[in-house]
């Protein structure tokens, strides 16, 4: 049976960092990613929920039991860092075993074959991990992960370096994870397409502190910063500096209006023809490529670049590069960035 985590308040620090306050409550099968940029404090949560580094103030509860000060091989836990930690002198059989000799478990060799056979890890068991693939290596670091039973999942950059395929298939096992197995995890990632079909609630940390804390839906409708609006796919993200300059009847003015404290966001509009309403924004064809989406069109308006989209099908001619094209930013589009954390019920 899995077990229910409870983060209250937990801060820490290192160095010259400081993280927190953050609170968080996973049941069995919920998936938290947290993201943010680099130096945000995503690896010194992850570290600290683990164990292996000291909390300044705050508790860690397992089924109630506040479990703060325990060594991080007390905390039922599997850890999983960047890198993946896989031993080199042992074969996949040997990593995958590990967690069990040293917790001498009289089941280590039936264990050890079962997940072998579920991670379809089998045909590689005398290998080493340096004759792996990076899709490889990644399911031997789940399957030792997985070896003592834990009850929560720590993950840090689950899915770097890995090709298109092996990422769609960790992401496959670890949904299975989530929904068969009702472990709980908490993940680091970049990746959004792979958050989205795994994660149900999402943390967003920024210079330590929690800039939102949500589900998806809410993620997706209202991002809190630049960097959570890129990570959900806005193509246009313009900061207040970004905004400051221009013409005072220009569209970094308009922009700036309608900007919260930390700039603003907004779907990629479509250009403009003789019956689009004001305002219409006259900007040069930077670039123009195709995508799933549609054709993408990159234009330059008030110094400002600015991402239009044509949706399919494209009909020709496309525009060239240099060509003036019209285009209107509807505004109820326009996200404002910088609002107050909001927090999503049972996240």
């Amino acid at each position: 049976m899995t077990s229910r985590w409870v983060v209250e308040d937990l801060e820490t620090d290192l160095d010259h960092f400081h993280l927190g306050p953050v609170n968080l409550t996973l049941a069995p099968g919920n998936a938290v990613a947290i993201l943010g940029t680099s130096g945000a404090g995503k690896t010194t949560f992850l570290r600290t929920l683990a164990g292996f580094l000291r909390m300044r103030r705050g508790r860690i509860l397992r089924d109630g039991v506040e479990i703060s000060d325990w060594l991080p091989e007390e905390r039922s836990l599997g850890y999983v860092p960047q890198g993946l930690g896989l031993l080199p002198h042992r074969t996949v059989a040997g990593n995958v075993r590990y967690p069990l000799e040293l917790r001498a478990r009289p089941d280590a060799d039936p264990r050890t074959a079962q997940l072998l056979r579920q991670f379809n890890l089998e045909p590689l068991a005398h290998r080493y991990p340096s004759r792996l693939s990076g899709g490889e290596q990644q399911r031997v670091a789940l399957a030792r992960a997985l070896a003592a039973e834990p009850q929560l999942i720590v993950w840090d950059e689950p899915w770097q370096g890995l090709d298109v395929l092996a990422r769609h298939e960790l992401g496959v096992v670890l949904h299975d994870l989530r929904e068969v197995e009702r472990v709980p995890m908490v993940f680091v990632t970049h990746d959004p397409t792979l958050a989205f079909s795994v994660a149900d609630s999402f943390v967003v940390l920024q210079h330590g502190r929690v800039q939102e804390q949500c589900d998806a839906a809410t993620l997706l409708r209202a991002p809190a910063n630049a960097f959570a609006a890129r990570f959900v796919g806005f193509d246009n993200v313009f900061d207040p500096p970004t905004l400051a300059r221009g013409l005072p009847d220009g569209l970094r003015a308009w922009l700036r209006e309608r900007a919260g404290p930390e700039g603003l966001a907004f779907a990629c509009p479509a250009p403009a023809n003789s019956t689009t309403a004001p305002p219409v924004w006259d900007g040069t064809v930077r670039s123009a490529r195709p995508s799933p989406h549609g054709l993408a069109i990159e234009v330059v308006a008030d110094d400002l670049l600015v991402t239009l989209r044509v949706p399919p099908p494209v009909a020709p001619p496309l525009p060239g590069l240099g060509d003036r094209l019209r285009f209107r930013i509807d505004p109820e589009t326009i996200q404002p960035l910088g609002s107050p954390p909001r927090s999503a019920a049972g996240s």
